[in-house]
């Protein structure tokens, strides 16, 4: 049985209850084991949004663990950048939940309350996919900030069925051993690069994902003036352009 892998047991404190899977069977949401909770040092999270802990990973593990906040069936997966986790999305997940979407962030693994793995980040995301669809969720959008991004835009093309489409904010072409650069033309659905010129190579890295998603019907770019990384860009107080470009973004291809 795959490292990591724990039975489905209720767990009343975190009113979590029962096991689902999606058709392929590439994730398992689990309530938590014993351990960190998901999100616990950010308790504002979704606090009036029912938001439930679970527990997920690749082929069934359930390393990973993350929240879901929302209803409905248009889904957002939130990819936190690095020496982060989950809560640096607690502006953005409690946002898209008041618009209506049901909204899953995680903690990559070895990051937050996650476990560490084998498996490449992009897989993490790609299981984080699933998990938000065994849950309910028939439309899902990637939504990742920098390498976040990266591996959002790296698992879009193994997602089963294809995702709605996939947001990079302030992506670099390639992190942790996992390459964006090589996977952007393989992309197949609707894309959407934001970033900021000064920052760093940044801005640049968006301008070539955008040139090599030639695959993409639809791939859009949005490069402001300024150096602000990732998250803030387009969380509430971010960049006018790209929050607009963003949520846009979001109602052509997720409405809810």
């Amino acid at each position: 049985m795959r490292r990591g892998m724990l039975a489905c047991a209720a767990v009343a404190v975190l009113l979590l209850a029962g096991c689902g899977s999606d058709d392929g069977g590439a994730a398992v949401i689990a309530p938590s084991p014993t351990g960190p909770v998901p999100g616990a040092a950010c308790p504002g999270m979704a606090s009036g949004a029912a938001a439930k802990p679970v527990h997920f990973g690749d082929d069934g593990a359930t390393n990973l663990a993350g929240l879901i906040g929302g209803k409905g069936t248009t889904g957002v997966v939130l990819a936190h950048q690095a020496q982060a986790d989950l809560c640096q999305w607690i502006l953005g997940f409690n946002e898209l939940i008041g618009k209506g979407y049901r909204v899953l962030a995680f903690d990559f693994h070895g990051h937050g309350s996650s476990e560490s793995a084998e498996v490449g980040f992009d897989e993490d995301v790609v299981a984080a996919a699933a998990t938000l669809r065994s849950d309910g969720a028939t439309s899902i959008v990637l939504v990742g900030a920098s390498m976040g991004g990266t591996f959002s835009i790296a698992a879009t093309p193994k997602i089963t069925p294809p995702v709605a489409g996939v947001i990079s904010v302030s992506a670099p072409l390639a992190y942790g051993g996992v390459s964006a650069q090589e996977s952007a033309p393989k992309l197949t659905v609707p894309a959407l690069f934001l970033a900021q010129q000064d920052d760093g190579l940044f801005g640049d890295a968006a301008k070539q994902f955008k040139t090599a998603a030639t695959a993409s019907p639809d791939a859009q770019l949005l490069v402001t003036p300024g150096a602000t990384h990732g998250v803030p860009l387009v969380i509430e107080g971010g960049d006018t352009k790209l929050r607009e470009a963003f949520f846009a973004f979001l109602a052509k291809y997720a409405p809810v």
